[in-house]
């Protein structure tokens, strides 16, 4: 596993590399997200999962994505979980030479969650069918995304973890096409986050944070690096506190 996880952090750095270094990026107007997510148990092997995020734009004052995604979990062990769902996702341009779109997308996902030290680390595979349409035409494209992401929490808590306390939050997400209709390239996108989090109770907790992300345009354009602002709201009904028991 520690090997596996060099070998994403150097790939991750190829690609973001490669995709600024062909063309000096264009830099996107500062951004917030404001996000919900949500895992709750049905029983001991079933699960939903929810989650809404609103994208905007500081300057112009304007939202530039909605998103709304739900999955059914199953939970193979306290530690790990296979996911499928569906997303439905606006998105406004930021520019006048955009495009409206609207994009059904159907994913999977698996999740590996595990202990090093005082770290926990989260590993989430992801695989997306996209169907995204302009909404001034009728036809659909489609295309298959597959998600790496690799997330580590570190808490900050001197006595018992089940007290309230504060956090860091920190990932690193590549994003690659398996196919070329979207952006006619392998590489989508990078996303690099670092918050400071509040766990309210063991279901509960906020997060306050900055997220990087570098897009790649189709044919070979210029990529897109944005900044964003984030505060996330995470509540489990059943979440996973046993990974926070010390051993």
């Amino acid at each position: 596993m520690k090997y596996s996880v060099i070998i994403f952090l150097t790939g991750s750095l190829f690609f973001y590399g490669t995709a600024v270094g062909q063309n000096q990026p264009r830099q996107q107007p500062f951004g917030n997200w404001v996000m919900y997510f949500g895992d709750n148990k049905i029983n001991s092997k079933f699960g939903i999962h929810s989650e809404f995020q609103m994208r905007n734009y500081f300057i112009p004052n304007t939202v530039h994505q909605t998103l709304a995604r739900v999955g059914v979990n199953y939970y193979i062990s306290p530690v790990s979980m296979v996911t499928g769902g569906y997303g439905l996702i606006y998105t406004t341009p930021s520019s006048k030479e955009g495009i409206t779109t609207i994009e059904h997308r159907i994913w999977e996902q698996l999740i590996l969650r595990h202990r090093t030290y005082n770290i926990f680390l989260e590993h989430r595979y992801r695989l997306e069918q996209r169907f995204v349409r302009n909404i001034s035409e009728d036809e659909y494209i489609f295309d298959n995304r597959i998600r790496y992401r690799l997330q580590a929490l570190f808490p900050l808590y001197n006595f018992s973890p089940y007290l309230r306390h504060y956090f860091i939050s920190s990932y690193n997400e590549l994003f690659m096409n398996l196919g070329r209709e979207l952006s006619g390239q392998f590489f989508d996108r990078n996303r690099l986050y670092v918050a400071v989090g509040y766990q309210l109770s063991p279901k509960f907790n906020l997060q306050f944070g900055y997220l990087n992300q570098v897009i790649s345009l189709p044919n070979f354009a210029k990529p897109d690096v944005n900044h964003n602002f984030q505060m996330s709201v995470v509540y489990n009904m059943d979440d996973l506190t046993g990974l926070f028991t010390s051993k």
